[in-house]
């Protein structure tokens, strides 16, 4: 897409806060479009890129010295090499070589797709030991419910829900059977992730809050949401001790609730 083209699509978006992009195809024109999300205060966020070089990526980081840029889905379309630095590698620095190309340069935050699926638990237990947590968000990536077999189009395609009700997957064509391995998308909630965090992986819940509010509303410049604090909205979660939900709140009103609730 032509610059000319990418500003009419921005303008259209005035609430845009983070977007995908690829370094690899950005390098090819100077990093033109990411100068433009920067320059409209829109967070680009480096991603859905298999081949981005070392120093495409470098490229890309040195754009915003001051603010952080971010990393889409790290692990998923994108790719590790311990000779050959690609995203994967700058996802896991939390601090960079004492090499004059990474000078002024501050790593990237990543957010990680948490249905266990997408991303193997070994994996996602890494990228927790190797970066604050502070740096950490997690996403569903969720594009259906989660009942076995069900079918729909998504970008053309045909994708068809999982046996477990975890995943979605694309139908090969003339098969009608799912393509084993090429993910399209999960069927989990903010939810499921919190009980993967807390309960496999061994987060504690205060940190783990803070990886699916905090920590996301913050790298997308949202002031309002994202901790209970006097002056942002109140959408709250109320859970047992188990870390069942309860009741939830939106603005501070009921949406939701199980039971009677104590007050």
């Amino acid at each position: 897409m032509p610059l000319s083209g990418f500003e009419k699509l921005l303008d259209a978006m005035p609430s845009a806060r983070v977007m995908t992009i690829s370094p690899h195809l950005e390098a090819k024109t100077q990093y033109a479009r990411m100068k433009a999300l920067l320059n409209r205060g829109i967070l680009p966020s480096l991603g859905h890129d298999r081949v981005a070089n070392e120093e495409e990526i470098i490229g890309a980081l040195s754009l915003s010295p001051g603010r952080p840029m971010h990393i889409t889905h790290l692990f998923n379309v994108c790719n590790f090499h311990h000779r050959m630095p690609s995203l994967v590698n700058f996802g896991l620095a939390d601090s960079f070589p004492n090499d004059p190309r990474y000078q002024g340069l501050t790593p990237p935050t990543v957010e990680l797709i948490g249905d266990l699926v997408h991303v193997h638990p070994m994996a996602l237990s890494l990228v927790l030991k190797a970066r604050k947590f502070s740096d950490v968000c997690f996403v569903t990536d969720s594009v259906m419910e989660g009942r076995c077999g069900t079918t729909a189009r998504y970008s053309g395609r045909e994708v068809q829900v999982s046996e477990d009700g975890r995943t979605v997957s694309l139908v090969s064509v003339g098969s009608g059977k799912s393509e084993g391995g090429v993910l399209a998308g999960s069927c989990c909630s903010m939810m499921d992730i919190l009980h993967n965090l807390t309960h496999t992986l061994d987060v504690p819940i205060g940190q783990a809050c803070a990886m699916l509010s905090e920590n996301p509303a913050r790298i997308a410049g949202l002031e309002h949401v994202g901790r209970i604090e006097v002056g942002r909205r109140a959408d709250l979660l109320l859970m047992d001790q188990e870390l069942h939900l309860r009741q939830c709140l939106v603005a501070g009103c009921t949406a939701h609730k199980t039971h009677a609730v104590d007050s």
